[in-house]
Formats: C-alpha cells, structure tokens, sequence
C-alpha cells in the first residue's frame, strides 16, 4: 500500500509581544527616538525593522510585523497644543522608570524571536522586573489600559492637534499640488458656513438654499458647525470649491418627516442643476461632487411611520441619493451615539452596538465615518454598526472607516474639532485630495471607497471588521500607492479653471 502523504505543516500563526524599555531608549537610533517621540506607528515600525533586518517589505508591501500600540502615550502624552502654558505647569507628570513600550503584532514566532534578539542587543536584557533594559510580555499589551476613550473623564476635552491628525492617516501623501483639490466641488449639507470665516483665499462658491433658513455662506455667528466641517475639508484639499447647503434645523427630531422631506426635494433639485452646468460647461461642471454629510439622527421617535426611514432601503431620502452616487462621493458621519458617553440628545434606542447607524447612512454607496483619537484609540461616543433594513438578510457593515475626531485646531484658539462630524470632515478633505488626481470617470464613487477601505488599517493589527472603526482607521498614502498602480491618472484640473467665473 502507498504510504500515507506526510501531515500539512500547519500555517505560522500571528502573535503579539509587548516590549518595554527601561533606562535606555537613548541608546535608539535617532530614527526610532524621533518616531517614537512623534507616535508615528507606521515610523516606529520600520526604525525597528532596520534594527533586527526586517525592513525588507513582503508580498503586498508590508512588513512581517507591525507596531499597533505605543502604550505609555496612551496616557502620559502631551501633545504640542494640548494644553494652555498655565496648564502645562501644573501638571507636572509623575515620574517613571519605563522609556517607552511598544506592542507588536508579528506574523509569526520567529520573527517575535528576531525583535526580541534585537531590541535586547539595542537596549539590553532586564534582569528583573523594573530593572533597565528590555522586558517582553506575551500577548496583549497589558499596559493599554483601555479600548475607548470619552472627553473630559480624567484626559481633557480634546486629544492632540490637527497635524496630530493628519499624521494618524500619513496624510502627507496627499500634501502635494496634484492632491490640493482644485477642480473638486464640496458640498457642506449641515447648518451654515460662515464664509468669512473660511481661510483667505477659499473658494466659496455660493450653494443652494431653503426658505426658512439662512442663505449660503451666512452662517449666524454662535453656529460654527457647519464651518468647522469646511475647514476640516480645506486643511486637506485647500483649493476645493466650496459649496454651502443650509438645511439641518437645529433639532432634527422635533419634526423628523419635514426634515427629511426638505433633503429629499433638495437633492433631486441639486442633481437636476449639477446636470444642466455639466451639459453646459463639462469640463468645469463634470465629475468630482463631494457631498458632506455631518449628520445623523438621534431619535428616530419622530418618524410619521415606525422604521419608515431607519430601516427602509427604499425610502424616497435614500432613492433620492441613488441618482447622485454614479456621479458624486457621499461621505456621511457615523453618529454620536456610542455606548460609553452618547450625546444627550441620542435616545434609548439607538445607543450602542447595532443601534446608532441608520437610514441612509447604511446606504452601500456611502462612506459612513466613525471616529478615533489622533492616535488612533476609539472615542467613545461614536455609534457603532452594523445597522440593518428592514428586509436585508444580512446586516450592513458601517461604519466604513474611521478618521480622527475630538482634536484642538492650533489656529483657532480654544476650538476643539469634535464629534464624528469632525472626522466625517475629515474623510471628505482624504476624499477631495484624491478627486484632484483622479476623477469619477477614472475611478467611480464606489470603486474610491472600496479602495479605502482596503488599506485601511486596524490599531490592534487585526484584519476583520469592527463595530467601531469599519475597515479600520484611513490610510492616505496607502490608498494613493493602491491608486497609482492601478488607474492612470488625468492631469489635475488647474487652479485657474477651479476659479473661473
């Protein structure tokens, strides 16, 4: 008889090690000392891949390891910014033995060995708890002391700066002209935009407006919702025109089917004129409509019909947006209904898991947005999915992604860009940077966001799904390196025809 075939080696399995230097992170690299002072993971990463001759990228571009967590930032950070000088002086950190702690998810054990081996020639073995040098720990990272994090319990209102932020999502791969936004058309669906308050040199373009409601561009002074997402948006793509649509009364629940009603006869209306300016000027008029939506619904109590537009796919709000997806990028905000500190105003109902996300933000052509710290760790007020309709099998995976929220805006004094509006803001600038470079007919709406969500990334270095942040957290220069290799880029539209009368 033949001989029975030898058994499978089973598949190497991932593994985690926390590391924590005591006494000796000045014996780093200046490479890996500049990183990790910045919280750069994606830096941290490859500082300590030169270290233990790993820094050669595997298949797909990755390295066979990755750092998800710089734990002791979690909680003895101090930002550039993040607190007044009076501040600063009181409060003075405690001191500690340990320079730095870094978890890592490595894709195997022997590459666990091969950190270990260098990071213990770099700083040297502990030969005792607290003593100097390195200890590891298996597992988890015992020192992340928490999964979540709510404003103003013990760490402040607001967590790092703007370029904090943009650091999260390695946004400096959208910093060049090609990615500025000229040519891109954003529409603000919220409140207002004060246009004076808007950076010099914006272009506001006027937008469309609704009886009963401020005129575009003439947000009253104490509303600075509206222009605070456009500024989100002009941090990234700062040559975007901008457009304003002054339609979200200030309480969206008191008379739900009105609301809903006004944004319905809005976006046909919006999608008949965004036809007849390209019919006549296409290639001014054609392609690149970003549409901002920095809302959600906090107590759906107020529907006409219970579930009439939280769980129905073919509510007339959500047909209404079918007829501009072929053509326009729809970026809505999560929510803040999240489990752990949900906005006063969310109901019952839709606090926590599979609650908060509804009605067209479940929508499979829109890029719903959840909310993380600048340095990557969940806020906890962000609703979480899935969400379901009312006749769906299956229930639908939103958020998409996650972007930063709850950041101070270094200029503007005082002001905290917070709430999944924030990084809705924030997606929607990600999304009008790369519109610069490559527009709708090249990659469509759909197409963008599946390219998002693919190279997101996840802080704990898994791969799956999350309630919380969607596919995980975006990444700009891993979207730009997926795009470029495989769409042909047009030119970028040029500054001058972004601003032609």
């Amino acid at each position: 008889m033949p001989a029975d075939p030898p058994p499978e080696k089973p598949a190497p399995q991932p593994v985690r090690r926390a590391f924590v230097v005591r006494k000796g992170l000045e014996r780093a690299s200046p490479e890996l000392q500049e990183a990790y002072a910045k919280g750069d993971l994606g830096a941290v990463t490859r500082a300590i891949g030169r270290l233990a001759g790993l820094a050669e990228p595997r298949e797909g571009g990755r390295l066979p390891f990755a750092v998800t967590r710089l734990p002791l930032r979690d909680w003895g950070l101090d930002l550039e910014g993040d607190f007044p000088e009076e501040k600063k002086a009181l409060a003075q950190p405690a001191p500690r033995d340990a320079d730095a702690a870094f978890g890592i998810l490595c894709d195997e054990e022997g590459i666990a060995r091969r950190l270990s081996e260098a990071l213990r020639k770099t700083f040297g073995t502990s030969e005792r708890p607290g003593a100097p040098g390195v200890e590891v720990a298996e597992g988890d990272i015992p020192l992340g002391a928490a999964l979540h994090w709510c404003p103003g319990r013990g760490e402040g209102e607001d967590f790092g700066t703007e370029p904090d932020a943009h650091r999260l999502i390695r946004a400096d791969a959208i910093a060049g002209a090609e990615y500025d936004g000229s040519g891109v058309k954003v529409v603000i669906i919220d409140q207002g935009v004060s246009a004076s308050r808007l950076p010099p040199g914006t272009a506001f373009m006027g937008g469309w407006w609704t009886p009963g409601l401020p005129l575009p561009g003439q947000a009253a002074p104490d509303n600075t919702h509206g222009t605070m997402i456009a500024r989100r948006v002009l941090a990234l793509a700062p040559r975007a025109m901008i457009f304003d649509c002054p339609i979200i009364p200030p309480r969206i629940g008191s008379n739900l089917p009105t609301f809903l009603s006004d944004m319905f006869g809005l976006i046909l209306r919006m999608r008949i004129e965004i036809g007849i300016l390209a019919a006549i000027n296409p290639a001014r008029w054609r392609g690149r409509w970003v549409l901002v939506n920095a809302w959600s619904i906090y107590d759906p109590r107020g529907e006409a019909v219970e579930g009439e537009y939280s769980h129905n796919r073919y509510h007339w709000l959500a047909l209404a947006l079918d007829t501009m997806t072929p053509f326009a990028d729809i970026v809505f905000a999560a929510g803040n209904c999240g489990a752990f500190c949900p906005d006063r105003r969310c109901a019952e109902s839709v606090i926590g898991p599979g609650r908060g996300i509804r009605g067209v933000h479940l929508l499979e052509d829109v890029l719903t947005v959840g909310g993380v710290r600048a340095d990557g760790m969940w806020v906890g007020y962000s609703s979480q999915g899935p969400g379901r309709f009312g006749h769906d099998p299956q229930p639908r995976l939103k958020p998409d992604v996650a972007a930063p929220a709850q950041f101070r805006v270094l200029d503007s004094p005082g002001l905290i860009a917070g709430g999944s509006s924030s990084a809705c803001g924030v997606a929607a600038g990600v999304v009008a940077a790369l519109r610069t470079r490559w527009n709708s007919t090249v990659v469509a709406p759909r197409a963008l966001f599946d390219r998002l969500r693919a190279t997101a990334w996840q802080l704990d270095g898994s791969t799956t799904w999350s309630d919380r942040t969607g596919e995980g957290i975006l990444d700009c220069r891993a979207v730009v390196k997926s795009l470029a290799q495989t769409h042909a880029a047009p030119a970028p539209a040029r500054a001058t025809e972004a601003r032609a009368g």
